[in-house]
């Protein structure tokens, strides 16, 4: 006969068991009797539990594959570092520093990569990348500079020349290590002939991928707007990293051309881009753009970055900054505006699609065949051609130029010397741009320093930075292409031609007056202010790496 249990016995310990899910079910079981409301109110909180759960789980393994592959990285890239720092030799400054000195304020080389594609190819954002590590070297002598690039057929020694060549601005070449990538076609745009703008940001991955792995740098800078690659680094690697926008890769102005109607699928696909875009961004511990266009296109898109900022208190280290691209304004504003011109159109703009030239051309042909255009009046097309599809564009332009029957009165000059772009500049009465929404527009600056009356299309920076009234009086042009607008490109072009002389020398006076805001020395200080910041997030990175056990 079975004994009787004790009420005080504990049962089999089999049976107090119970699954983790078991519990949670029998915790937030609804009761028959609860309001539907109530029931909605339950099964909320716990999607919103296991949620946050699987949000936490992710989080932390992928912070733990990152850590693992980060550090193959280092220990894949701590030969070739090595190798640069046994090499390097601290620069002496001006003022005769020795080496001592210059070691003990500076303890240990640090590497800023600078992530630029195409580094050669002598445009607006080259000079951005070559003036920030010209200041970057000047101002401190324990930094090497990194370039990422994918010319593979030019050696550093060629590219140094160029830089001085075109930009007139010195490197110091025992400093600068040049990291050459195989995959650039990857972010080319003949690469992606549809969905060519996610083609791009995802191919802009594993070409990032390539470039730290051949080295790993101790601060990222990205100075082409490839921000796909952010994730990637500061994930990867715990850097801090930077980015300098010349452009959003998709703005809200984008949307505004499209028709619900009859572009949906472009519409969701460009929201579900720049979702992505904003995700991305939020990757960037330093945001610098190059005009006030940029900056309120870029606040707009990357909110995350403010979120994060309010969230966390790094106001600080996630706010925007607006730093005009260095140009060299200080030779140019030495030209004489009283001097006569010569009736020439200029246009400074590398031979790109986006550049609309043909618009230029068009125009140019309506005002030259009429009775406004002064006799012997020339349109200079000056820029440089990055690859096939650039060469391309000139033969086509050279075509449609013959087509117009101008082809005689229209001059294309590429890969000018900058004393033969200054020669020009020196001689031109006009400046002439027609990109639409361009993002800044440093030729424009040329102009204005010059002494050109410039004549630009009414939208992005060249409108809103450049060619803005000065002491509340105009400096030059703004045109419209659209024909129901007040003023296109040959009206302008007319008006410009049809001042007297002695108002003629007034917009030239305002105009290089204006242009001393966009001078090389105020870029080098807005850079080594962003810099500072960069280097104390380095130094704060590198000790969280070796707490962590990671290389460093």
């Amino acid at each position: 006969m079975k004994a009787p249990s004790s009420p005080n016995q504990s049962p089999p310990l089999a049976k107090t068991q119970t699954s983790v899910s078991t519990l949670l079910l029998r915790t937030f079981k609804p009761d028959p009797r609860a309001t539907i409301s109530h029931q909605i109110a339950i099964y909320l909180c716990l999607f919103f539990i296991v949620s946050t759960l699987a949000a936490i789980g992710v989080y932390i393994t992928t912070k733990v594959i990152a850590a693992i592959c980060g550090s193959r990285l280092r220990r894949k890239s701590e030969a070739v570092r090595r190798s640069i720092f046994e090499n390097f030799k601290p620069a002496e400054d001006e003022a005769g520093t020795s080496e001592s000195e210059v070691k003990k304020n500076a303890t240990r080389p640090v590497i800023v990569g600078f992530f630029h594609p195409y580094c050669n190819a002598g445009g607006g954002g080259e000079r951005v990348l070559w003036g920030a590590v010209h200041a970057t070297l000047k101002e401190h002598k324990n930094v090497i500079c990194a370039i990422y690039t994918g010319d593979t057929d030019v050696h550093k020694s060629e590219i140094i020349e160029k830089v001085k060549a075109r930009f007139e601005i010195d490197i110091d070449e025992d400093r600068i290590f040049i990291v050459y990538l195989l995959k650039r076609q990857l972010v080319s745009a003949s690469t992606w002939p549809r969905f060519t703008l996610l083609g791009q940001a995802l191919g802009s991955i594993p070409l990032g991928y390539e470039a730290i792995s051949k080295l790993v740098p101790d601060v990222f800078v990205d100075t082409m707007g490839y921000a796909f690659t952010y994730p990637l680094v500061s994930l990867l690697l715990n850097i801090p990293v930077a980015a300098y926008v010349h452009y959003p890769m998709i703005s809200t102005d984008m949307f505004s051309t499209l028709s619900l109607t009859t572009q949906l699928p472009k519409y969701i696909y460009w929201r579900i881009f720049a979702l992505m875009y904003a995700f991305v961004g939020a990757f960037a511990d330093v945001v610098m753009t190059n005009g006030t266009w940029t900056f309120n296109h870029i606040k707009s898109v990357w909110w995350l970055n403010r979120l994060l900022s309010l969230a966390f208190d790094r106001s600080k280290k996630l706010e925007f900054k607006i730093l005009y691209p260095p140009c060299a304004t200080a030779d140019l504003q030495k030209f004489e505006v009283t001097r006569p011109r010569q009736p020439i159109v200029l246009s400074i703009a590398q031979f790109r699609l986006e550049k609309r030239h043909e618009i230029i051309l068009e125009e140019f042909a309506k005002f030259v065949k009429s009775d406004a255009a002064p006799p012997r009046t020339q349109l200079v097309l000056i820029g440089s051609v990055r690859d096939d599809l650039d060469k391309k564009r000139v033969y086509e332009l050279r075509l449609l130029a013959r087509e117009l029957g101008i082809n005689d009165v229209v001059h294309f000059v590429l890969e000018a010397k900058w004393d033969e772009v200054k020669n020009w500049l020196r001689t031109a009465s006009l400046g002439v741009n027609a990109m639409w929404n361009e993002h800044f527009g440093i030729g424009v600056v040329e102009y204005t320093a010059a002494g050109l009356i410039s004549v630009v299309h009414e939208s992005g920076g060249p409108m809103l930075d450049i060619v803005a009234p000065f002491d509340g009086k105009p400096i030059g042009f703004h045109f419209s292409t659209d024909p129901s607008g007040e003023m296109t490109l040959a009206t302008a072009l007319t008006r410009a031609f049809s001042m007297s002389p002695e108002e003629q020398i007034e917009y030239r006076t305002r105009a290089q007056q204006s242009a001393a805001r966009f001078s090389e020395e105020n870029f080098e200080r807005g850079w080594l202010e962003r810099l500072r910041v960069l280097l104390m997030l380095e130094e704060y990175c590198r000790v969280d790496r070796i707490s962590r056990g990671s290389p460093s």
